[in-house]
């Protein structure tokens, strides 16, 4: 049986019967084709979105050819989940950071064409955002096309002031240096490597990493801010979006990206004064206190005892031995060596070793040094201290028959 008989059986058994391809049914499927193709040419205008059209969709503006700028005013008499954003108006303070009066925080974030970054990658769309008095004054800049993006970047490095501050979260790995490597493409001048900059991912690390099952900005929302996201557009889906209208001019979920972007900026400055209020009151948002400690201890060694010293009912091992650590440095020997003892007691061997030094060297009693190296961990390390110490003692022991000898 050939390959045309075999092929014929099966399409008996299938319920249709085998045509040939002849001439003339080709050409009607290749018309029928071309037709369908045709069509859809001509609906696609129909259905694309012009620029005039996206701008009043986002509540915008046209500001130049391919550049759509957004600004909204956000009253501090509204909410952001269980924020109250009237809260916002006290500056938010992190250790290490200097207050300055005249200092204007900007939170930033973009949108960008591609995730990985690269010379190849440009921010679309870049938000910021600023406080006054009595609202949250929120800028964003939407581009359109290629070519729009030396007219952005030029009147958003027009929108920032010497006095600035940045803030962003995970900026300092991403949107600032994606957006440092445009304006060197275009041989731009900027201020965003002068100004500082305040990237808020290291903070909720420091705070949350061992209490949260990551630090993304949707789980801090949910933990910190109280709310969750509804109908979002995720970020990792906006370089398609952005391609989908320039190519074809389809802008339903570019309008979601804009809204994104806004929720991002934000989150941001609600978080801002969250973390502040987390490392005043870690127990309250259920931070990690060591880690708060170790970090005001790097420029406020005092702040960090008294955050210690108010959270010591629940402070871990970990937290005990910073305590214990900055008492040592502050010479106060008799809440160090409490500490040491308590986490001696269940097989702290770091502190064990602490005590064995404490009484060799300052307290000056070997034989109780003695008793707490004894309890350390064998090794190389243990039998160099016994050896000391038993020659110490040796010295200590003959020492004063020599004394006898010479007064003699």
């Amino acid at each position: 049986m050939n390959l045309k008989s075999r092929l014929a059986r099966l399409q008996t058994q299938a319920g249709s019967e085998l045509t040939s391809p002849t001439p003339s049914n080709l050409r009607n499927r290749l018309t029928k084709i071309k037709t369908t193709r045709l069509h859809r040419q001509r609906i696609t205008p129909c259905c694309s979105m012009s620029d005039a059209t996206l701008a009043d969709k986002v509540h915008g503006k046209l500001i130049a050819e391919g550049v759509i700028q957004i600004q909204k005013r956000i009253p501090l008499s509204r909410k952001l989940g269980k924020i109250e954003l009237a809260g916002l108006q006290k500056q938010p303070h992190l250790p290490g950071e200097t207050a300055v009066q005249s200092q204007r925080h900007v939170y930033i974030d973009t949108e960008t064409t591609g995730l990985s970054g690269g010379s190849g990658t440009l921010a679309f769309l870049v938000g910021m955002a600023v406080l006054d008095e009595t609202a949250i004054l929120l800028t964003q800049f939407l581009i359109t096309r290629f070519a729009a993006e030396t007219f952005m970047l030029t009147v958003f490095a027009q929108s920032l002031t010497g006095d600035d501050r940045l803030v962003s979260y995970n900026g300092k790995s991403y949107d600032l240096p994606l957006l440092v490597t445009r304006y060197r493409m275009h041989s731009l001048s900027h201020p965003l490597e002068q100004l500082p900059h305040v990237d808020l991912l290291h903070p909720t690390r420091r705070l949350f990493r061992r209490q949260w099952p990551d630090c993304r900005l949707t789980t801090l929302e949910k933990n910190l801010l109280g709310f969750k996201r509804r109908n979002d557009l995720p970020g990792a889906e906006a370089p398609a979006a952005w391609f989908s209208y320039i190519r074809r001019g389809q802008g339903k979920n570019l309008i979601k990206v804009v809204t994104h972007n806004q929720q991002d900026i934000l989150s941001l400055a609600a978080a801002h004064t969250r973390l502040s209020q987390a490392i005043e009151q870690p127990q309250r948002y259920q931070a990690d206190c060591c880690a708060i400690a170790r970090w005001l201890s790097e420029t406020d060694e005092q702040g960090a005892r008294q955050l210690l010293a108010r959270s010591s009912a629940s402070l871990s091992d970990d937290a005990k031995r910073l305590q214990a650590q900055l008492a040592r440095r502050h010479g106060d020997w008799s809440q160090a060596i409490e500490i040491w003892q308590a986490l001696a007691v269940r097989g702290c061997s770091d502190s064990v070793e602490r005590l064995a030094k404490y009484h060799e060297h300052i307290n000056k009693d070997l034989h109780v040094a003695k008793h707490y190296c004894e309890q350390l961990p064998e090794g190389a390390a243990q039998s160099l201290r016994l050896q000391r110490l038993n020659e110490k003692m040796h010295q200590q022991a003959i020492q004063p028959c020599v004394d006898d000898a010479i007064s003699i």
